[in-house]
């Protein structure tokens, strides 16, 4: 008897044991059977390509660089394959993709703006506030930009941070055109030069010279400058130099002076 029940035991497990097997197997197929269907169905065939956040680039542009065509199954598109293309583009900063049921891929950038132009052998360098490359022109004439000069190069690349000789003083500058937009001198603002060791030196459209250190706080500079700028046009002073290099200290002097000493 006790090797009877044994034996029925055995033949429930195996036939326990096939079920399982045989519910997996179909699960299996099941499975496949769908990502056949969401790759070769015609239902999910993409049809609306929406573009999110872009003010610089143009939609067709994005959807150039993401290699998109309609009436594709969307699940034949990698994501991370769209994000890595929509992003290879100096102008983005970040790309977030999502598919939308049944036909529309969604694309929303994040740009990098456009902060400052490094003049360099005839072409005009844009740079955003992280000093990565932007672009690079024949021409800035249509740009309400500040001009950096005296930018001595290593190299640079489209889509990389500049690389410089002189780093510290344009990381200064970033932050000093970061303040100046704050307390409203930006427009006042025509060219920052930074081709000397230890401080910079601003020219406003009006052709006012301003010195600064580079280790001076970016705020207190742009506040401080602010009330002498404000100060000299009131009294429609305009040919001078404006010494602010050392903090506490702000001297004002001719230009003609300045160069005869």
């Amino acid at each position: 008897m006790e090797y009877t029940e044994i034996k029925r035991e055995k033949k429930r497990r195996r036939r326990k044991i096939r079920k399982i097997l045989t519910g997996i197997f179909l699960i299996m197929v099941f499975i496949l059977w769908s990502v056949y269907f969401l790759l070769k169905s015609d239902l999910f065939n993409l049809k609306i390509i929406s573009i999110e956040g872009n003010k610089t680039l143009a939609e067709e542009e994005i959807i150039e660089m993401a290699e998109l065509y309609t009436n594709r199954n969307i699940y034949q598109y990698s994501l991370s394959d769209l994000q890595a293309k929509v992003k290879s583009h100096p102008f983005v900063e970040d790309a977030i993709i999502k598919r939308k049921i049944p036909k529309t891929i969604i694309i929303t950038v994040r740009e990098r703006e456009k902060y400052a132009i490094i003049p360099y052998m005839g072409t005009f360098i844009y740079i955003d506030h992280n000093k990565v490359v932007l672009k690079i022109s024949d021409s800035y004439l249509e740009e309400d930009l500040i001009l950096i000069t005296g930018v001595d190069f290593n190299s640079f690349k489209l889509g990389d941070v500049v690389d410089i000789k002189n780093p510290q003083l344009l990381s200064f500058v970033m932050g000093f055109i970061e303040a100046s937009k704050m307390t409203s001198i930006i427009d006042r603002i025509s060219e920052i030069n930074i081709g000397q060791e230890a401080y910079i030196k601003l020219i406003t459209f009006d052709g006012i010279e301003i010195l600064l250190a580079d280790t001076q706080d970016p705020a207190y500079s742009t506040l401080a400058l602010k009330e002498v700028l404000t100060n000299l046009y009131t009294r429609d002073i305009k040919n001078v130099i404006v010494d602010m290099r050392y903090k506490g200290q702000i001297s004002i002097r001719n230009r003609e002076h300045w160069e005869e000493d």
